[in-house]
Formats: C-alpha cells, structure tokens, sequence
C-alpha cells in the first residue's frame, strides 16, 4: 500500500483490535450472568411454589422468608456483575487522575459503619495521618475498596474486629484491610481472586466476584495484591489483605 496510507491503516487495525475486545467482554458478562443467575432464580421459583400449597401460617413465613433471603442474594449478585461490568468499561476508557485517598478511602468507610454496627463489630480507620495521593481513577478506586470492606465484614463473625489502614512511604501507599475472621488458607490464596471462587466450608453470603473485582481495578492501577494472615497482635487467625500501589505523580 502507498506508504501515505500506513497510518490510517493501522489506526483502523487498532479500531478493529479494540472492537473485538470489547465484543469478548460483553460476550463473556452475558455468559457469566446467565450461568451465574440460573440457580438463585429457580430456587426463588421452588421457595414460591412451595408458599403457594402452604395451609400453615408458621411454614408460609418461613418459606416467605426464605425467599426474602433468596431475592437479596440475587440482588447482591447481580450488583457485582454489574460492577465488573462497569470496571471492565471504564478500565478501557476511563482517565486517571490525582486521588488522595485519605479522604477517599474515609467516604467509603463511613457507608460501611452502619453494617458494621448492626454485626456489633468494632470497625476502625487509620488514616495514617500522611499525605496518600496516587493517580488513579476514583470510581474504580471506590469499587475496590469498598469490595474488599464487604468482604472482611462478611466473613468477620459478630462482636469481631475490622480495621482499615493506609500506610504512606516516599515512592508508595499501601491500602490494608485486617479483621479477625476465620482467615485463608495458604493453599486457597491465589484461588480466591479467580471469578466465582468460594473458599469450601464457609457459609457466609457471597457472589465470588468481589475479590475479583478488586484484583482487575489493581492490575488497571499497576498495583500489587497481597493476603496474609491477620488477627490482634500478629495472632496466626483472620486476614490482611493489601494494595500497594506506586507513586506516579
């Protein structure tokens, strides 16, 4: 081809690249979605079948109740794949910004405190008290913190201890969330960021896509996801999970 034309060419072949990327993405939140929705859906059909042949006021609450429980689940299920939606899209075209995340990070914190009091869970902030500013985009920023809070007050049991702490160094901020929960083990720890993992043997509520959420928004932010063991005073029980994110000022 004329060599005048080389740019326009490969403009059009990044178009291209970018356009089939996209379809993937949507392609594979309609496959998730449906596969994921199928069994909360039939079993709210199950629990109102049963409602419906209930003579018993005391079997028609419970089964009122279990789907009462069973519609909040898929709710909250559908709320994370719309969020992995929306962080997939605005990855691609979001723009990134100065952030200061003491700030940031207390605004989420305080949507959190109402749940927090409602387990009787001692929920704390550490600011650090240093300046946090990263450059980021606070949206997705906002989505993967508040994921991993949702989730050390998930699986914390009541009357338990979570704390949130942003830590400050000349080249980094390290963004930790620690409770006193059951805690992960070991072998389950590069698992529990994969797309629908739930760690056997919990029987918290969850979707398995928080923890993904929040290792996607990390890697948007070339920022390093860790989980340790957590607990009062280094006790080997509950967990630390950690964002370190690089300075790019």
């Amino acid at each position: 081809m004329p060599e005048e034309l080389s740019p326009l060419v490969d403009s059009f072949n990044d178009l291209l690249s970018r356009l089939d990327a996209s379809m993937a993405v949507q392609k594979r939140f309609i496959a998730d979605a449906a596969h994921q929705l199928r069994t909360p859906l039939a079993g709210l059909r199950t629990q109102a079948e049963l409602a419906q042949r209930q003579d018993d006021p005391e079997q028609l609450r419970r089964s009122l109740g279990q789907i009462a429980v069973g519609s909040q689940r898929a709710a909250h299920l559908v709320n994370q794949l719309l969020a992995m939606a929306r962080m997939e899209n605005l990855r691609e075209s979001g723009r990134a910004e100065p952030v200061e995340l003491r700030a940031l990070v207390r605004s989420v914190c305080a949507e959190w405190v109402a749940q927090a009091m409602r387990r009787n869970i001692d929920f704390g902030f550490d600011d650090g008290g240093q300046d946090a500013t990263i450059v980021g985009q606070p949206v997705l920023l906002r989505e993967m913190f508040s994921n991993l809070i949702d989730n050390a007050l998930r699986y914390t049991p009541r009357g338990g201890t979570v704390t949130v702490r942003l830590a400050s160094a000349a080249r980094t901020v390290a963004f930790e969330v620690e409770d006193d929960g059951p805690g992960i083990a070991p072998g389950d720890r590069e698992m529990i960021f994969e797309r629908f993992h739930r760690v056997l043997g919990n029987d918290a509520d969850g979707s398995g896509l928080g923890l993904a959420i929040v290792r996607e928004i990390a890697l948007a932010h070339d920022a390093q996801v860790s989980v340790g063991d957590g607990g009062v005073a280094g006790a080997p029980c509950g967990s630390r999970f950690a964002v370190r994110f690089t300075r790019t000022l």
